[in-house]
């Protein structure tokens, strides 16, 4: 994670890599990192969500149990992601990265039967672990390498890949369902294998050194507080997208299983693009007012099929605006985090906020299951999705209010 601020802010961190970048491959690695996104994040874990409705169709699983499968995923996205942040010792980044990226290919392919529920969620765990192990691996494994004028050139190439995944899952497999649950499995396993084949022969090699434990600081100011409170609601937001959007568009709105697949791949394309238009937003008009807005946005794109008629452009409508803030809220709230805190600070800081994240989100999707399998009301997870959000952008607007509107933070 620390590489990735240095990669977003270098200037606020005063991040200096010690390695010799001028020779590190730039589109070599930044590639590397797009296709190990692509297949351990945006294949997966997000291409699970289109395969919900024929898998429940084909009695594989129940639609509760289908979405608890979701749910096991996140909560190994979660365990993977903090053993990486807990590791100290020295990693030599190729072989971590291609052998993580092995053991998702093969998850997938082993997938491709049908032995029950726990089979599949030994599989879903596994996947889970290794896309939260490659998110923070890859931070710094390229971007954090790569010279300052060229981090955001490598940090949007890299991360573009988890939108990517999502867009072409959403596009690919409803074309590739008619041929059988198996085949299409194994066709998803097929790609993750090639990925795997292209990063071991793509990446350069490098070394992470062992880490050296930081030095503690002071409490972390309200302000701060706010934003990572808020940081972990917007993860309780973006779980019903993630786990019942597809399902939701085909089977309780009848639209079809192609339809569900469709507006998952309009999410996809909001989500690789998100990252850089808000961005550039944020450097118009300031990080945390920017945040604030953007958290609003997702809680009305989120009712938007609640309060209106669930129409093609309402579906439109909340697929661009919560795939755009849903993955690219992650500039805003590191780019509001850099501009309060001193630069010993904001790496601790930023792995609290994506721990916290990841532990709410694995949290919640198990409550959104429960409360599905409960009620089986979709509107109920929206609704609630959609309150999350709307607090999340209320703390943050107090945030904005506590720190002053003369103050640099709000200008930048």
């Amino acid at each position: 994670m620390a590489g990735l601020l240095c990669a977003l802010f270098p200037r606020q961190t005063g991040c200096r890599n010690e390695d010799s970048m001028e020779e590190f491959p730039l589109y070599r690695g930044a590639f590397s990192g797009l296709l190990a996104m692509l297949t351990s994040i945006g294949i997966a874990r997000f291409g699970f969500s289109p395969l919900v409705p024929a898998l429940v169709a084909a009695h594989w699983f129940s639609a509760s149990a289908a979405f608890w499968l979701g749910a096991s995923n996140l909560l190994g996205y979660l365990v993977g992601a903090a053993s990486m942040r807990s590791w100290r010792g020295m990693i030599h980044t190729k072989p971590a990265v291609v052998s993580l990226m092995a053991v998702t290919a093969f998850a997938e392919l082993a997938s491709a039967w049908n032995f029950g529920v726990a089979y599949a969620g030994v599989w879903r765990l596994l996947t889970g672990m290794t896309g939260g192990a490659l998110m923070v691996l890859m931070a710094v494994a390229v971007v954090g390498r790569v010279p300052a004028a060229d981090r955001g050139k490598a940090g949007g190439i890299t991360f573009a890949g988890m939108g990517a995944g999502i867009m072409l899952s959403g596009l690919v497999i409803p074309r590739i369902l008619p041929f059988g649950l198996q085949f299409t499995w194994a066709l998803l396993g097929g790609a993750c294998v090639a990925g795997t084949l292209m990063v071991a022969w793509l990446m350069p090699a490098a070394t992470i050194p062992a880490k050296v434990k930081a030095a503690g600081g002071a409490a972390l100011n309200l302000p701060v507080v706010l934003i990572l409170i808020a940081y972990g609601l917007v993860a309780v937001g973006f779980v019903p997208h993630i786990l019942f959007w597809a399902s939701y568009i085909a089977i309780f709105l009848h639209h079809g299983i192609g339809a569900g697949a469709a507006y998952s791949a309009l999410l996809g394309l909001a989500a690789t693009v998100g990252s850089p238009i808000l961005g550039r937003i944020a450097d118009r008009f300031g990080f945390v007012l920017t945040l604030a807005a953007a958290y609003f946005a997702m809680s009305a794109c989120t009712l938007c099929p609640l309060i209106f008629s669930p129409g093609p452009m309402e579906l439109a409508i909340s697929s661009i605006g919560v795939g755009t803030v849903g993955l690219g809220v992650v500039v805003l709230t590191s780019g509001a985090l850099a501009g309060l805190l001193p630069a010993a600070r904001l790496a601790s800081t930023w792995g609290l906020a994506t721990l916290s994240y990841s532990t709410l989100q694995a949290v919640s999707a198990a409550g959104f299951s429960t409360l599905f399998h409960a009620t089986g009301d979709y509107e109920l997870l929206y609704g609630i999705a959609a309150g999350a959000s709307g607090c999340a952008g209320l703390l943050v607007a107090a945030a904005r209010w506590k720190v002053g509107s003369g103050s640099s933070l709000a200008r930048r």
